[in-house]
């Protein structure tokens, strides 16, 4: 059981102009380059996303969208810089919000969160690894974006820091910087061989879990700086639960990584191939697949470019993650 709070921008006469429909819209007109792309990713009919983007632009008497013409899809939309800087104190705002009341709801649900405490020690009882995938190229970045600095610290180092301590670790890593980063903390690393797409940090991770007897492993991007660790235990309590079903975080519906899969599915993880990971293996028919809430939406942010990484450090120094031991 946990809290629910649900955040909406209202005008003077108390109706909603804004809010996680709305906001959940320009995150994906921003990821799939059109209002119609985003309205059909979401199961939305298209007049009903337009109705959407029009209230909240009367109600907030600025534009939310604007054209982008040409391009090999023939054009579409993109976010306006108001609409940005609206979403990014809406997520900022939203996020307090929500913090306030795990505080509170911490204080006054005492009994459970000492349920909660004992299930997650429970869970410990398991032999179960931690593989951080820290070998990729790095195209869009154009540099070792896991060496790169993140509020005084190299964003790999960050992650390990956002494992919960006591678990065993591994990482594959494709670099002597990554390597110098785990032997200064004690953790093992592995070298992929192959291209080091995905999947070669995969099978390299896999082949290290299975001989460590590791009865399931929860895979962590290397780039994923700001997962907390009580998400993590999470995922660890329920994996308890469900000994052969795989377990994901998501946000909202979506779904995304650290991903937690049993040993029974080392052997497939083995054969994965390509720049997908473990994609095709949470797709079997006969692989069942459980989903954990992240507590925050930033847990899921990878970083393929400076922007992102600059968009990591400021969800950090707002105070709202605390990134690296948490």
């Amino acid at each position: 059981m946990r809290p629910s709070v649900k955040t909406y921008l209202v005008d003077d006469e108390g109706e909603r102009v804004f809010g996680p429909g709305p906001a959940e819209l320009l995150r994906r007109i921003r990821e799939y380059g059109s209002l119609r792309a985003a309205a059909i990713s979401m199961g939305m009919a298209y007049t009903k996303a337009l109705a959407l983007v029009h209230k909240a632009e009367s109600g907030l008497g600025s534009p939310l969208t604007t054209r982008v013409i040409g391009g090999s899809g023939g054009g579409g939309s993109t976010p306006t810089p108001e609409a940005d800087e609206l979403l990014a104190c809406y997520e900022r705002w939203t996020a307090a919000c929500e913090m306030a009341t795990d505080a509170q709801y911490a204080s006054a649900f005492a009994p459970g969160v000492a349920a909660s405490t004992h299930a997650a020690q429970d869970a410990s009882a398991r032999l179960v690894g931690v593989a951080v995938l820290g070998a990729g190229h790095a195209r869009r970045f154009g540099a070792n974006k896991l060496v790169e600095p993140l509020m005084g610290e190299p964003v790999i180092e960050r992650t390990l820091g956002c494992v919960p301590p006591g678990l065993p670790m591994v990482v594959a890593s494709g670099t002597p910087e990554v390597d110098a980063i785990c032997d200064k903390r004690g953790i093992e690393h592995v070298r992929p061989s192959g291209e080091l797409e995905q999947s070669d940090s995969m099978r390299a991770a896999v082949a290290y879990a299975k001989s460590q007897g590791w009865e399931a492993c929860v895979f962590v991007p290397g780039d994923q700086p700001l997962i907390e660790q009580g998400s993590l235990r999470t995922m660890l309590t329920v994996s308890a639960a469900n000994p052969d079903a795989c377990v994901r975080l998501g946000w909202r519906g979506r779904p995304g990584s650290p991903v937690l899969f049993p040993a029974n599915l080392f052997e497939a993880l083995l054969g994965v191939e390509g720049d997908t990971g473990g994609s095709s293996v949470l797709g079997a028919d006969d692989v069942r697949v459980l989903s954990v809430e992240a507590s925050w939406p930033w847990e899921l942010w990878d970083i393929d470019t400076p922007d992102e990484l600059g968009r990591c450090r400021e969800i950090i120094e707002s105070g709202l993650a605390r990134g690296g031991s948490n």
